[in-house]
């Protein structure tokens, strides 16, 4: 492809920083704009090139003269910026569609889709190629901790993406995975989220109906079997099928398992025959799923499991997915958790890792789901691992009607009656100043947000040093 001008309108964003980075080092002249650009992103860009504006402005127009606009999904149809380009007649995508005409073209694409566990499944899928020496480009929206960067392009024939079911732009409101024709799908599960455009789960499985049906008849889904929503999804699908989980009806299945603060020795099993042990030092149950679903497109590509079993030993997940930021005087550990279900498996890994200690739970009800009520009465049975629960107020309470709005009073009230020490407070530092004074010892501190969260992993990190 003849190298273009090329601008994002919302590059900051992890996933349109990571793509911009990318395009630029592929000889693309790469310009981009936000609302405010920060570290470490904002220096990422920089050093590649890319020419950076602050501030959406209809006036960015006069700077720039692109073939090409991208517009992310954060940015509304309101924003002066976006508008001003969509009436200047240049031609303008979607991040979705731009990473189909630039990165999939005619690959094959790997998909690693579900509620929970893509950023982890596309980054260790991404890793386990590249280790084999298949060489993929890919696409993570998220910093994975074992690759240079968390978007690559290359000679192969090969493409791995994180399959977002989120929409794709203002313009563009189908699923972004729609635009990734998958050969490969990885469907982790499937569970209602992102309120703020799908109504229930029904809606939900409708995006996953419609990627599944773009699997061609040679291609291959790799489904989890205990989710009974997966398999009721893929019932469609003209292509060969692997299942994979922890029970019996599996293809693929974890057999025993050990686990020291060190990570876990499990063993994986095929067909009722045993394939061998693997050493992980990734937490819980479902990263050692996520680990068997990458496991079982490698060797569907060709890898034995003999080349594959070392390389999960080296594999540390990304960044904010359980990462390990302190170990002495606490352990602090920061994750992207927010939906209920990712909130129990996170705090359950982590006491399971841990088990001595108080397990402290710092949650920021930040997504568009989370500071919503529908997971309201769900909210509460997912802290049972936690001794102690801190919970901040919701991020922009404000754009929500009463009625829609999640209540902390309410969840930690219904905490204390599950027998924990719980509050809600307003303020990251008076989280932390509560930590401190609380702290028993060798404290276990889990921080969970999708967002920034005031910083607070900083701020525990200079209390605590």
């Amino acid at each position: 492809m003849q190298p273009k001008k090329i601008h994002f309108v919302g590059v900051g964003g992890v996933a349109m920083g990571t793509f911009a980075v990318a395009l630029s080092e592929y000889g693309h002249e790469v310009t981009g704009s936000d609302n405010a650009l920060y570290e470490p992103m904002k220096g990422v860009l920089a050093s590649a090139k890319v020419t950076l504006f602050e501030g959406f402005k209809a006036e960015n127009l006069q700077r720039v003269h692109p073939d090409l606009v991208v517009i992310g999904n954060v940015v509304r149809k309101d924003n002066p910026e976006a508008q001003a380009w969509i009436r200047s007649g240049t031609k303008f995508l979607s991040l979705a569609e731009a990473v189909r005409v630039f990165l999939i073209q005619d690959k094959r694409s790997l998909v690693c889709a579900g509620t929970h566990g893509k950023t982890t499944t596309s980054s260790w899928t991404s890793f386990l190629l590249q280790e084999l020496e298949m060489n993929p480009s890919y696409l993570i929206g998220g910093v994975p901790l074992d690759l240079d960067r968390g978007c690559k392009l290359t000679d192969s024939d090969l493409f791995v993406c994180e399959g977002d079911e989120y929409d794709s732009a203002f313009f563009d409101k189908g699923a972004k995975f729609l635009h990734y024709y998958p050969h490969f799908l990885l469907l982790l599960n499937i569970e209602f989220d992102h309120a703020d455009i799908y109504k229930d789960l029904k809606h939900v499985q409708a995006s996953f109906e419609k990627l599944v049906a773009l699997l061609p008849g040679d291609g291959l889904c790799v489904a989890r079997y205990e989710d009974a929503v997966v398999m009721e999804t893929i019932a469609g699908a003209i292509c060969p099928i692997q299942t994979f989980g922890s029970s019996p009806g599996a293809m693929w299945r974890l057999g025993q398992r050990t686990e020291s603060e060190n990570g876990y020795e499990f063993e994986l099993i095929y067909k009722n025959r045993s394939v061998g042990n693997f050493k992980s030092p990734m937490f819980g149950e479902h990263n050692l799923l996520n680990l068997t679903a990458g496991i079982v497109a490698a060797v569907n590509l060709g890898a034995s499991i003999e080349k594959i079993r070392p390389i999960v030993e080296k594999f540390r997940g990304a960044r904010r997915r359980q990462e390990v930021l302190m170990k002495d005087p606490i352990v602090l550990v920061d994750d992207f958790a927010h939906h209920p279900t990712e909130v129990k498996a996170t705090l359950k890994a982590v006491r399971q890792r841990y088990p001595q200690g108080k397990l402290w739970a710092l949650f920021e009800p930040r997504s568009a789901t989370a500071r919503r009520s529908v997971h309201q009465d769900e909210y509460a049975a997912a802290f049972d691992s936690a001794d102690e629960i801190l919970v901040s107020t919701p991020y922009r309470q404000g754009e929500l009607k009463e009625g829609e709005k999640l209540s902390t009073d309410v969840l930690v009230d219904s905490l204390v009656t599950r027998g924990k020490k719980a509050a809600s407070l307003t303020k990251s530092q008076e989280i932390v100043e509560k930590v401190v004074a609380g702290r028993t010892g060798r404290d276990i501190v889990v921080v969970m947000s999708n967002g920034e969260f005031d910083k607070i992993q900083e701020k525990l990190i200079k209390a605590f040093s």
